[in-house]
């Protein structure tokens, strides 16, 4: 299982160099309405989430410009996003890190009509760091908080995860003259979270300390 963590990371990675050779590429994807109300068993649909037999989790957000079905395969530690125009035709597509906003893999925008206009390595910006999202994933397992052999600690909701990550580039914070690129985990507690700041060039901690909510 751990193997199937690594290989989807390396596969995202994979993904966004073969992509740039494919400019000329155009979607066949489309947001499949009935699909979903079949899954879900009901005629409207405005949020919802469902699991697939595999234990995959799906939730399905419709607004009044756009319809994204949201997903979270089991042991991935990644969460896949497709937005769709009203007409159907797949928008964008991508995946985030886990508990996090922070975009890894490649991201792919298309035309209303189905061309793929913009493609995004978003995990270049992680080549050159010693502390790659793999690495993050390693850190927190031996805090014991992640098993990466048995999935726990995967995201099982689409909101209030146990953890929220976020990721500075190099030199947009200053830490005690720490201009490095660094990863910040949030780890909520019952009385409000602890936050941990790593260097993501060096791989130290820097930084560890508790807030408490006020009730």
């Amino acid at each position: 299982m751990r193997r199937i963590v690594l290989y989807l990371l390396v596969l995202i990675a994979s993904q966004s160099c073969v992509a740039q050779k494919n400019k000329n590429m155009k979607t066949n994807d489309r947001f499949d309405y009935e699909y979903y109300q079949r899954k879900i068993g009901k005629d409207k649909i405005d949020c919802e989430v469902y699991r697939e037999p595999d234990g995959t989790l799906v939730e399905i957000f419709i607004s009044h410009d756009e319809n994204s079905v949201y997903m979270i395969e089991p042991m991935t530690f990644v969460e896949h996003i497709r937005n769709y125009y009203k007409s159907n035709i797949l928008k964008k597509e991508g995946y985030f890190f886990y508990c996090s906003s922070v975009k890894v893999g490649p991201w792919k925008e298309y035309d209303e009509k189905g061309n793929l206009i913009k493609e995004t390595d978003e995990s270049a910006k992680f080549e050159k760091l010693a502390m790659k999202p793999i690495d993050v994933l390693r850190w927190m397992e031996k805090q014991g908080w992640l098993n990466l052999t048995t999935g726990e600690g995967q995201q099982t909701y689409f909101s209030n995860n146990p953890f929220r990550i976020s990721f500075v580039p190099n030199n947009k914070s200053n830490y005690k003259g720490n201009t490095h690129a660094k990863w910040c985990i949030n780890k909520h507690e019952m009385y409000g979270y602890e936050t941990f700041l790593l260097d993501a060039e060096t791989k130290e901690l820097i930084y560890q300390g508790k807030t408490f909510m006020e009730e």
